[in-house]
């Protein structure tokens, strides 16, 4: 027996909710269920549902029967492969969730082609039938029909038979970002085909689900940037569809409004000024609608702006005459369900005159593979290691068993302290402060407890010039950063990902000290 894969197994189980767990052994039961089970595909006749684009998809169907999806380009020569395994399945999920119906500037016969030829081959999809996939595309093809006036009855069939599917398999084994992407797209189904029943499920879910899922600073509780990126998306197109049709309850849309201030402020906040947000944990860019695009819309809707503190995400920004500082004082967010979340406790990034100098390491795949297991783990993070551990137990592509838990010891304007027990296993704390002044920052990191040997990593932008000046290192010929008490220093390659599939040669400091360091970086 395997007792270090069974801990990994124990310490990963024991922070579901009972309603993952049961819902996790139910859809593999239905998965194998003797008799298949049928959707209902009926309708009353559909009003003309009124839709408005305020922002458009990323451009990814290129015509000809090529799409782009994650930096990877595929043509298919004949007919369109809805289940294409070639390039793994989120790939796979892109082609089928048909946001590019609603990209600048595709054509209606572009679009109905596409439609059709998913429909031609509905009965033998699978992926696409999943309840993730299942509620983009409905979000698409509603918005792309509506704007549209399409009224072809078998267009129409398949939408209700996929709509009446997902509201029988809502992904409450999942939860987090996937059980508000089926509120949504319910939400988009109840206005579209005038159903009650999906409006009363949808507005349940959002109210209940959006309550946990917003933190009180705003933040998407999965704390990646990219995610609250597309959450915020799908907020502002709720009450962007909600006002353009009388349908739902005028007090549904407001408390989508209040959502949508909250989750803004925290955006503005964390998104640097040069537009860019932090690649914390999951998150790429050119994935969502910009910050600055997501701005606009909400400007469109009337919808204020804010400011919030930041407090319960734990991120906390500082910043100089010259520079702005992210750092990560979180606790592992969600508990149940942390599939995005990365080791990278006490993580930050840094820019100086809008331009990255220390960054996250980024996120290329959601393949398990080495990739992944590297950009999950401590040392792909502006953070500390100590003998070649995470500081929490990242597994198989979106699984966490043990995790660090974090506690403020200061929180300041200019000055935060905390410390994190993810190596506990050693017997020692990892206790961290930053300090910012006006053109100097001090980053000062203890491992109290047993005396070990501890590695501080600091991973540094592809741009950056980055030269051995003797008692420190040279950035870009105005930054100075220096180190204290240090053993060892290292300077190695390694990759930046800053989008899917894409792969750029960083250099990264490799910093090895005994039980206490401090990192000083002048900006002059």
């Amino acid at each position: 027996m395997d007792y270090n894969k069974l801990g990994l197994f124990f310490n990963t189980i024991r922070f579901l909710k009972p309603k993952q767990v049961f819902f996790q052994i139910w859809y593999r039961v239905k998965a194998i269920w003797p008799f298949q089970f049928s959707y209902n595909n009926s309708y009353e006749k559909v009003s003309s549902l009124q839709w408005n684009d305020v922002i458009f998809n990323l451009r990814t169907f290129k015509g000809d029967n090529t799409f782009q999806f994650l930096n990877i380009v595929e043509q298919f020569k004949s007919s369109i492969d809805w289940d294409f395994k070639k390039h793994k399945k989120l790939w796979t999920y892109n082609l089928n969730y048909f946001d590019y119906l609603n990209q600048q500037n595709i054509s209606r016969p572009d679009g109905l082609y596409l439609i059709k030829k998913f429909i031609s081959n509905y009965n033998n999809i699978k992926d696409g039938k999943e309840s993730y996939p299942t509620s983009l595309r409905l979000i698409n093809w509603i918005k792309f029909v509506s704007k549209h006036k399409i009224k072809d009855t078998v267009i129409l069939q398949t939408m209700r038979e996929d709509a009446n599917r997902l509201y029988s398999n809502i992904e409450y084994h999942l939860l987090a970002n996937h059980l508000l992407e089926n509120a949504f797209a319910l939400w988009f189904s109840a206005h579209f085909f005038k159903d009650h029943r999906y409006l009363k499920k949808a507005t349940y879910l959002l109210k209940r689900e959006l309550n946990e899922q917003i933190l009180k600073d705003g933040a998407h509780f999965e704390l990646s940037p990219m995610y609250h990126q597309l959450m915020l998306y799908r907020i502002l197109d709720s009450i962007n569809l909600a006002e353009l049709n009388s349908f739902a309850n005028t007090k549904t849309t407001s408390y989508l409004r209040l959502i949508a201030t909250k989750m803004i402020s925290w955006l503005n906040q964390i998104t640097f000024e040069s537009g860019h947000i932090p690649l914390f944990n999951d998150a790429a860019n050119n994935i969502n609608p910009s910050t600055y695009n997501l701005m606009y819309y909400a400007k469109k809707l009337n919808i204020s702006v804010n400011k919030i503190e930041l407090s319960e995400s734990g991120f906390r920004k500082f910043k100089g005459k010259h520079h702005e500082l992210l750092i990560n004082v979180a606790d592992i967010k969600p508990s149940y369900t942390p599939g995005h979340t990365h080791a990278d406790t006490f993580n930050f990034e840094l820019y100086v005159n809008n331009k990255p100098i220390i960054v996250d390491s980024g996120t290329s795949t959601y393949n398990i593979c080495p990739e992944r297991e590297y950009q999950r783990s401590t040392k792909a993070h502006n953070t500390v290691t100590i003998c070649e551990k995470n500081s929490s137990q990242v597994w198989s592509g979106f699984r966490v068993a043990k995790r660090a838990n974090v506690t403020m010891i200061i929180d300041e304007q200019n000055y935060v302290s905390a410390t994190h027990n993810g190596y506990r296993s050693h017997k020692v704390l990892h206790k961290r402060s930053w300090q910012n002044k006006k053109d100097e920052i001090q980053i000062q990191d203890i491992l109290i407890g047993q005396k070990v040997l501890g590695k501080l990593f600091l991973h540094f932008h592809p741009n950056v010039q980055l030269i051995d000046n003797k008692n420190c290192f040279l950035i870009n010929g105005n930054i100075e950063i220096s180190f204290s008490k240090y053993q060892k220093i290292r300077l190695l390659n390694s990759s930046y990902c800053p989008e899917f599939n894409q792969s750029i040669t960083k250099k990264t400091l490799e910093i090895t000290f005994k039980n206490k360091i401090t990192t000083t970086i002048k900006i002059n």
